[in-house]
């Protein structure tokens, strides 16, 4: 596993940045990672995602998404808001408390703390990627996530999201075993298809498998949330492999 890292302080700085980078792009420009997304609706999809969160949280169960007003005030302050009420949440809510979640994991409260913090990373990539493309004085380093963050996030692909997948009905990302290692944080993880419909076996510790990618924490993340090209990582092995893996649908 990867090393622990604290959720909860770890997305109220990404959620800090992310506000603070909204108060410097244009709300109208477009999100070159989410066709025909503004920023405006960036800032709209992951707000309301605090404010879902934070009423799973708080009741414990499922919820439906809010359907939030588009709204005139300062989007930074809007954001920021519904980011103070899900730090609310978190802390009222014990991380071993019952609490619905949306994948086949242990349904606790903490997953929602995991859960937000890479919601956020990977839009705030997103934020940035837009605000370069716009041509807005934008903080560029925020478009390389934290290596530990990244290492955790690569983790959470493949507890949570590859199953996930599999249980709404995708084609499974995983056909042929594929390694995966981190190359700054010295991750490694080894993905091994079992039967057909079944989540794929994920073993941490050692790289192995018909092809191995390498990168940075950084780059696998994003790659995996088809963010980056995966012409940034480095394949031993069989290509055809791990082309065939990248271009699966290994997140929603």
């Amino acid at each position: 596993m990867p090393d622990p890292i604290d959720h909860l302080t770890e997305f109220e700085r990404a959620a800090d940045d992310f506000a603070a980078a909204l108060g410097r792009v244009d709300p109208g420009a477009a999100v070159p990672a989410c066709p025909g997304w503004t920023v405006a609706d960036l800032a709209l999809h992951l707000g309301s995602g605090q404010r879902w969160a934070a009423a799973i949280l708080l009741s414990g169960a499922a919820q439906k998404v809010p359907e939030v007003l588009r709204t005139t005030i300062s989007w930074p302050d809007w954001y920021a808001g519904t980011t103070a009420a899900l730090l609310a949440a978190i802390r009222a809510v014990d991380p071993d408390e019952p609490c619905w979640n949306f994948a086949p994991v242990d349904q606790r409260a903490g997953f929602w703390a995991r859960r937000r913090l890479h919601e956020t990373v990977i839009h705030l990539v997103d934020l940035i990627q837009a605000g370069v493309a716009a041509g807005e004085q934008v903080d560029t380093g925020l478009a390389v996530v934290p290596a530990a963050v990244a290492a955790d996030g690569v983790d959470e692909v493949f507890e949570v999201f590859l199953p996930r997948l599999l249980a709404r009905g995708f084609a499974p990302a995983v056909t042929r075993q594929v390694g995966v290692r981190a190359t700054d944080t010295g991750h490694e993880w080894t993905l091994t298809p079992v039967s057909q419909g079944d989540r794929p076996l994920v073993e941490r510790g050692k790289a192995a498998g018909e092809a191995v990618l390498s990168g940075t924490a950084s780059d696998l993340d994003l790659c995996l949330w088809k963010r980056l090209p995966g012409t940034v990582l480095t394949v031993e092995g069989d290509a055809a492999v791990a082309a065939d893996f990248l271009a699966g649908r290994a997140t929603a």
